[in-house]
């Protein structure tokens, strides 16, 4: 379990973790982000604390989430595509 700092907010803390594996290319554009169950266990967080960094990369264009299917590393094209869009990347 990764240890994280307990006196502020989770979620941006899991956020920058699995953006910075993202932005290393541990976790390569097209590929899977691991569950939320999975990421929940590794972090040792709620689900609810998972969701919102989900939603805070997502927002800021490091990945896209398919209802049912997952979480998607974009490409550096598609991050730099939405990010020119300033569109959603659901």
């Amino acid at each position: 379990m990764i240890e994280l700092d307990r006196s502020r907010p989770l979620w941006p803390q899991v956020a920058a973790i699995v953006r910075e594996r993202i932005e290393s290319g541990e976790y390569p554009g097209g590929g899977r982000v691991p569950s939320v169950l999975a990421l929940v266990t590794e972090f040792g967080v709620t689900q609810v604390t998972i969701r919102k960094a989900v939603a805070a990369l997502r927002d800021d264009h490091y990945i896209r989430t398919e209802t049912g299917m997952g979480s998607y590393v974009l490409t550096a094209k598609e991050r730099q595509d939405a990010q020119r869009a300033g569109g959603d990347v659901r």
